[in-house]
């Protein structure tokens, strides 16, 4: 539980996927696990699920974007140098400038398939002014997805950023994962929706609450069952990504349940295989 304690302290492992796994069931040692900040429960004899979880967290870390040039507007170098390595690992081509000005001049000589603007910059505009001046250019420059990063994570900046057209808010400083997440997130768009089948199968709010779950577990519930992932869970809700987890610990300890598989299988049995 320390280690896992310890990693969740490391900005660049805060969000990272770690399993806890598990000699027998025991449910109160997995709720003090989730608690500690593990992304997963699993028994040491369930080699299906943790070939799953393994698979799914490396997908997660090294599935590369659809090739293409990336708009970076930042005019510190020690963080423009990290972004464009993490971009190049995606199969990002990135143009680099420092202030709103060159970022206006590089929109003009070509198309991007995203942008990545820092609030603060050199020069006489900031960062959201390059927002707002990119979402009144002629499509197809005014469509491409915005992701702002910010040194200050107040909500005022926040909401001014999203208001004014940006797809995303990242504050610095941030994680590898957490930033390759977000741009897969506003270029690929969110999945479908789920089958139908899947949708009449699911409990609704009223069944779930009176299993003990509040409004807002209920809510998180259904999205696991879905197969949402504790990130979208966040961005879907507008909450942070730790209330999430924290919801989801009290969720599998009310429902008595070890893991996302064994809350499927107890309450989508006709989905569980």
């Amino acid at each position: 539980m320390r280690l896992i304690e310890q990693a969740r302290h490391q900005p660049k492992r805060a969000t990272m996927p770690i399993a806890y796994v598990m000699q027998d069931r025991d449910l109160e040692l997995a709720h003090e696990a989730f608690q500690a900040g593990a992304t997963e429960v699993v028994l040491r004899d369930d080699d299906d699920l943790i070939r799953h979880f393994i698979l799914e967290a490396a997908n997660s870390r090294y599935k590369s974007l659809q090739p293409g040039r990336v708009l970076l507007v930042e005019d510190e170098n020690c963080q423009a140098e990290h972004l464009e390595e993490v971009c190049a690992l995606q199969g990002l081509t990135v143009d680099r400038c420092i202030s709103m000005e060159e970022g206006v001049a590089r929109l003009q000589r070509g198309e991007y398939q995203l942008a990545i603007i820092d609030i603060l910059l050199k020069g006489m505009g900031s960062g959201l002014s390059l927002v707002r001046h990119i979402r009144q250019l002629p499509p197809p420059r005014s469509l491409v997805p915005i992701l702002v990063i910010s040194g200050f994570d107040d909500v005022a900046r926040r909401v001014e950023a999203l208001r004014i057209g940006a797809d995303d808010f990242l504050a610095k400083p941030f994680a590898e994962e957490e930033l390759v997440w977000r741009l897969q997130r506003i270029t690929q768009g969110r999945p479908g929706s789920e089958p139908e089948v899947l949708r009449a199968a699911i409990p609704d709010m009223a069944f779930w609450q009176q299993h003990g779950l509040s409004s807002r577990e209920s809510e998180i519930c259904e999205a696991l069952i879905r197969g949402v992932n504790d990130k979208q869970i966040a961005s879907d809700l507008d909450i942070s990504f730790w209330t999430v987890r924290t919801h989801i610990s009290r969720i599998f300890s009310k429902l008595g349940v070890l893991n996302r598989r064994e809350l499927m299988a107890r309450y989508l049995p006709s989905m569980g295989g």
